[in-house]
């Protein structure tokens, strides 16, 4: 990296969490966000002419036009291949949305290509930026908690319908609900216990419905702790995006549950102590936004060579976890990591 202090970036894919990013960045000095590249000509149109970027058809007309630091990857996972593996091989730094992808075999070319054109690459697991997840992390890693013995998450919405041409309800495109929602708690729960050592997953889906499902995926760990994650699509449309988790260790457990009305609070119970953090003590992030903090440390550790909060082997932890689980589904018993994945 130069001396230059601004990360000169172009984002590829103006849908959802393209505009999401777009907007993280324009509240940091440190990011000069300059173009946008969507197939879709209206869709970067828009998002070109409220950030005063460069909007083009394609990654190779923007790569062939602009000079840039770094790329954002927010396309569907079965192209993050193809456009890793370009924005490397032009010698740029990149950040891509989870899931890393489908596979591991697209993975492992993505990670060659990043070694091979000398370049950093993170992947956007933007739970690892929320203040009540990052609460847990400190807890644990300080010894307040002891020992992890328990990690219980639940992140549970209505069926989206707002992905381009409902891409997330296609299996052959978003993996199916484990792969692109119950993927942010499995990441968590590795990175709070490690590397999983046994997996077990059941799905409920509706009848005639082949994309949104309902699942519960229960995990070991090597240090004897365990995990039982649910995440779903078949809310029904009333029905509000609900989020929490439960850590219990052997001296204390951490809390939260997503509010449904009131601001975030996070337990904490040490023997007969409880102790409530508010919104106003959980760990500060710029704007309150954990998007536009996940893009500040990327466009930061770019800019000091410190080390990304998540790296990308444990972005493929997560895929490989995802992986073993639906296969332990496939078979209907638990699978072992003999080796791993």
């Amino acid at each position: 990296m130069s001396n230059r202090d601004v990360i000169r970036i172009g984002i590829v894919g103006a849908g959802f969490i393209g505009a999401i990013h777009a907007a993280g960045y324009a509240h940091n000095p440190r990011a000069r966000l300059t173009a946008v590249a969507d197939i879709r000509p209206e869709k970067a149109g828009e998002l070109a002419a409220k950030y005063g970027l460069k909007a083009y058809p394609t990654l190779d007309a923007m790569l062939t036009a602009e000079k840039l630091d770094a790329v954002d990857i927010c396309l569907p996972s079965p192209y993050h291949r193809e456009a890793v593996v370009k924005a490397a091989a032009a010698g740029l730094h990149i950040l891509v949305e989870k899931p890393f992808a489908l596979n591991l075999e697209d993975i492992d070319a993505m990670i060659a290509a990043v070694e091979a054109g000398g370049v950093r690459l993170m992947v956007a697991h933007v739970c690892r930026f929320m203040p009540e997840y990052m609460v847990a992390k400190s807890l644990l890693e300080e010894g307040k908690l002891g020992r992890p013995l328990f990690f219980g998450a639940w992140r549970v919405s209505a069926t989206p319908g707002w992905s381009w041409n409902n891409w997330l309800l296609d299996r052959q495109q978003s993996g199916g609900t484990i792969m692109d929602l119950q993927i942010h708690d499995i990441d968590l729960s590795n990175w709070l216990l490690g590397e999983p050592q046994s997996f077990y997953m059941q799905e409920i889906m509706t009848p005639g419905r082949l994309g949104p499902a309902h699942v519960v995926s229960n995990l070991t760990y090597a240090n004897g702790a365990a995990a039982c994650l649910e995440a779903s699509h078949l809310m029904p449309p009333s029905y509000p995006f609900t989020t929490g988790y439960r850590l219990v260790g052997e001296e204390g457990v951490v809390e939260f549950m997503s509010p449904r009305a009131g601001e975030k609070q996070v337990l904490v119970y040490r023997g007969d102590e409880v102790t409530t953090i508010d919104g106003n003590r959980l760990p500060a992030i710029m704007a309150g936004d954990p998007y536009t903090e996940e893009l500040a440390h990327f466009v930061d550790c770019l800019l000091t060579g410190a080390p990304f909060r998540v790296s990308p082997m444990e972005a493929r932890l997560a895929v490989a976890t995802v992986l073993k689980l639906v296969a332990s589904f496939s078979r209907g018993t638990w699978g072992a990591n003999r080796r791993p994945g």
